[in-house]
């Protein structure tokens, strides 16, 4: 992995402000990319049983808003659920279905629109990073374009309509605010961002592990974690009080095995049977991994912490570190879990990789959503990028942690040096 040399200070390189064509064509990628989304939005029926889960949310909320997680516990396939997240997303949902209702719009079409807006969102806050650390114009709009034109972003947020995206925007914004300013307020506002993400999805709060290190002091680090936890925590409350048994499927879920991470190395027939062209079984090995999911991970997330505090990179570097752990010592693997690091390679100048990641999976992006497979094409056109994608991450984190090392050895200065 080869990234371009950061500027230091995060001040702009550029003695002039952008000029105005780049910014005619930074809004003509943007608004392309929306206007994609929107239109397979509208044109595409989407991953039925995710988009019909908003729908099913939406009933469960008007029958009993406390009891929603109660109602929904009744999936019959373990560890699946109508709705394994934390409640912050029902604050679109809600006035979604009214709208659709009111206009007669498709409401699992409506309902992409905040994933679709958040991916020209993230577009622009890592643009804004690279301009901040002295990237050329060329290169921000590559960024650009690798996001609001990206296979993996669109897939996700305008056919399939999961809302990783509307989860991750706030942390890739509070990664590019931290480095923006180090005003007091800064802890509070990156606190209030993650935590924003973290009651919609939970992953955004491993953001912290990329954060903390970076505090001038630890009561700045306090405020942080306070605020990012106490947040989604405050949000959920009403839920933990009042709700049934279903609403400890967020902590619980740990999505499903054999579609990539670990227990698709233990198992690679599983995907066969996941797109309905074998049967196969988790049992053995894969089933001891699974049930271990959060031990192995959260060991493997433990180790980042701690070569993040040795080393105390930019956040934006430790950022993709966190995820590329994610990536590689993650049990389960969704394509959507993609959208969770890609910006943060892409701020951290790693372009050519995040185009390269989404080239390797993108013929595994066609075969999930396609019809009439056979168990070759599984084979050939998900299950083998995949295991080169897990390949991938496993390299990416040595050369990061090696990159790391090589510059926190370099920047040390002798005695002899300081006097010369």
């Amino acid at each position: 992995m080869a990234a371009e040399v950061p500027r230091q200070g995060g001040a702009p390189a550029a003695s002039h402000p952008s000029t105005q064509d780049f910014h005619l064509l930074l809004w003509l990628l943007i608004g392309v990319g929306l206007v994609g989304r929107v239109l397979l939005a509208f044109t595409t029926s989407g991953q039925r049983f995710d988009l019909q889960s908003y729908a099913v949310v939406n009933s469960a909320l008007h029958a009993h808003v406390f009891g929603v997680y109660h109602q929904l516990d009744n999936y019959s396939v373990a560890p699946y659920g109508r709705w394994p997240y934390p409640p912050g997303f029902f604050a679109a949902i809600v006035p979604l279905a009214s709208f659709a209702h009111a206009t007669g719009l498709s409401f699992t079409s409506l309902i992409r629109l905040p994933a679709a807006v958040s991916d020209c969102a993230i577009a622009w806050l890592v643009q804004d990073f690279l301009w901040r650390h002295g990237r050329a114009e060329t290169t921000r709009l590559l960024a650009v374009a690798l996001i609001a034109l990206g296979p993996s972003f669109a897939a996700i947020s305008g056919f399939h309509g999961q809302i990783d995206s509307v989860a991750m925007l706030p942390a890739v914004a509070a990664v590019w605010l931290w480095d923006r300013t180090d005003a007091d307020w800064r802890p509070y506002a990156a606190g209030v961002l993650i935590g924003a993400g973290t009651a919609i999805k939970t992953v955004p709060v491993l953001t912290l592990i990329a954060l903390v290190p970076a505090a001038r002091s630890p009561r700045e680090a306090v405020k942080l974690v306070a605020v990012a936890v106490g947040l989604p925590a405050l949000a959920f409350a009403p839920w933990l009080i009042f709700d049934g048994p279903g609403k400890g499927l967020p902590l619980r879920y740990r999505g499903g095995p054999g579609l990539g991470g670990l227990s698709l190395l233990t198992a690679p027939g599983l995907p066969k049977a996941a797109f309905g062209v074998a049967h196969e079984a988790v049992h053995g090995l894969t089933k001891t991994v699974y049930d271990a999911a959060r031990f192995i991970t959260g060991a493997a997330l433990l180790a980042v912490a701690a070569v993040v505090l040795r080393y105390r990179p930019r956040p934006v570097d430790a950022a993709v570190l966190v995820w590329l752990a994610v990536w590689a010592f993650g049990v389960t693997f969704f394509l959507q879990y993609l959208v969770w690091g890609l910006p943060f390679l892409i701020m951290a100048g790693y372009l050519r990789e995040a185009l390269a990641l989404q080239a390797l999976v993108l013929p595994a992006t066609v075969v999930t959503y396609a019809t009439g497979l056979h168990a070759w094409h599984v084979w050939l056109f998900y299950t083998f990028p995949m295991i080169t994608l897990w390949v991938a991450s496993v390299a990416g984190i040595v050369v990061v942690v090696r990159r790391l090392a090589r510059s926190a050895r370099t920047s040390v200065v002798t005695p002899a040096a300081a006097m010369a």
